[in-house]
C-alpha cells in the first residue's frame, strides 16, 4: 500500500507545522474548459470569552496565494492547484466541534476573467492573439500554445475582444477545436498558459482496472450518447471569384482514442451546418473538423478508485488507458474531470472521462490488454 504524502505553501511559502496541524480537509475540483477550485476546512472554535477564533490569520486573506502538492509512494511532488483564495464559507454551529472555515481556491485563469475590455487584434493569427493575452498577466510564468492555421478569406484577420480575456481566449478556442486552460507551473507562484487539443497518447498515468488482482478502481460507470456524434458542414463565398466554397467533416474523420468511430452504424450520425461567420474568421477546414471532432466524443464515463490502490495521481487534459471494462470499452480514455479529497487518514479520486472510439474487440491490442488482467 503506498504512503500518501501533500504539502501546502501559502504565499508561495511551505505552510508551518501550526498551519498544517489546522487544515481538517481538502478537496480540489478539476475539470475541463472550467477553471479549477479547491476548498480548504479550517476548525474554528470559541474561546473562554465567546469570541471565534481562527479566521483572521494573514494566510487567509483574500487573494493570498495557495498551492497543494500531492505524492504518491516513491513518486514525485504533483501540484493539484496553484492559485488564489477567492473568498470563504463559514458555517457556524452552536454544537461544539461543528465550525469551521472553508477557503475557496481558483486558478490563476481568475485574474484572466476580472476585467472586460474593448480591443482589436489585427493581423495576428489566433495562437498570437493567445500568446499575447497570456503574456500580460504575471501570474503565467509559460505557456504552451498549440499553433493555428491561417483564416480562410485573403482580407488581414481581425480578432475582436468584447469581454473578458477569458472569454476571448475560449471563443478563439472553440473555433480552432482546442482547450484554453491554466495549469500549476514547477514552483509556487507560477502558472502556465495552455491552448491545446484533447491529447490522443498516454503520457505515462498507470492504467485504471476494474476486474482482476490488480484492480485499482471501485467503479465504472458508462452513459454513451448516440446522438451526439454529427457530421458537419460548412460554406463560405468566396470574395475573389464569389464562388462558394462548401466543406464537410465527419465525426469519424477526427484522430480516435480506438480502432473504430464511437458509433457504430456511422449513417445514423446527425448533420449540423455552422453559423455563417465561421467563414470568414478562421480556415473553414478547421472550422468544420472542430465541431465534427467535439460531436464524437459520444462515451462519457464515471468512477472512483480504490484508495490506496491507485498510484498515478489523475488530472484533466491527459489520457488513461482502461482495462477490464468489455472489448469495446476498454481501451484509451481523456481525462476531463477529477475530484481530489484528502483528509486525517485518506485520500481518495473520482474521475470523469470521455471516449471518440470504441476497441476493436477481442484480438485487437486493447482487448488483449483487458484480457491479460485475468
Amino acid at each position: 500500500m503506498p504512503g500518501i504524502e501533500y504539502r501546502i505553501f501559502f504565499n508561495n511559502n511551505p505552510a508551518t507545522r501550526d498551519q498544517l496541524d489546522r487544515v481538517e480537509d481538502i478537496t480540489v475540483e478539476q475539470e475541463a474548459d472550467m477553471a479549477w477550485e479547491a476548498r480548504i476546512q479550517i476548525p474554528v472554535c470559541v474561546d473562554d470569552k465567546g469570541n471565534w477564533t481562527g479566521t483572521d490569520e494573514d494566510f487567509m486573506a483574500p487573494f493570498s496565494r495557495v498551492r497543494i502538492e500531492l505524492k504518491i509512494g516513491g513518486g514525485s511532488f504533483v501540484p493539484l492547484i496553484d492559485g488564489t483564495i477567492t473568498g470563504y464559507d463559514s458555517p457556524l454551529h452552536s454544537e461544539p466541534g461543528q465550525s469551521s472555515l472553508i477557503m475557496n481556491v481558483h486558478d490563476d485563469s481568475v485574474f484572466l476573467n476580472r476585467e472586460e475590455r474593448i480591443l482589436r487584434y489585427e493581423n495576428m493569427f489566433d495562437h498570437e492573439v493567445v500568446r499575447q493575452i497570456f503574456g500580460e498577466f504575471g501570474q503565467i510564468a509559460s505557456t504552451d500554445i498549440e499553433d493555428t492555421p491561417p483564416p480562410g478569406s485573403p482580407l488581414p484577420p481581425v480578432v475582436v475582444q468584447r469581454g473578458t480575456a477569458m472569454q476571448i481566449l475560449r471563443l478563439l478556442a472553440r473555433r480552432q477545436g482546442k482547450h484554453v486552460y491554466v495549469l500549476p507551473g514547477e514552483s509556487p507562484g507560477e502558472s502556465i498558459g495552455c491552448f491545446r487539443s484533447f491529447p490522443t497518447e498516454t503520457d505515462g498515468l498507470p492504467p485504471l482496472i476494474l476486474l482482476g488482482s490488480d484492480r485499482n478502481i471501485e467503479n465504472f460507470t458508462v452513459r454513451n450518447n448516440a446522438r451526439r456524434p454529427a457530421n458537419v458542414r460548412a460554406s463560405t463565398i468566396s470574395i475573389l471569384d464569389k464562388s462558394v466554397i462548401t466543406r464537410t467533416s465527419r465525426f469519424s474523420d477526427t484522430e480516435l482514442l480506438g480502432e473504430e468511430a464511437a458509433l457504430e452504424n456511422g449513417s445514423a450520425a446527425s448533420t449540423h451546418i455552422l453559423p455563417p461567420y465561421q467563414g470568414e474568421s478562421v480556415d473553414l477546414d478547421r472550422a468544420v473538423l472542430a465541431e465534427a471532432a467535439s460531436s464524437g466524443y459520444a462515451f462519457e464515463v464515471s468512477g472512483r478508485v480504490l484508495d490506496h490502490c491507485y498510484q498515478g495521481v489523475l488530472s484533466p487534459y491527459r489520457v488513461v488507458s482502461v482495462m477490464g471494462a468489455n472489448n469495446h470499452l476498454s481501451g484509451n480514455y481523456v481525462i476531463t474531470r477529477v475530484t481530489h479529497t484528502l483528509t486525517r487518514s485518506a485520500y481518495s479520486q473520482s474521475f470523469t472521462l470521455k471516449r471518440n472510439a470504441r476497441s476493436a474487440g477481442a484480438g485487437s491490442g486493447s482487448g488483449s490488454l483487458a484480457g491479460s488482467i485475468f
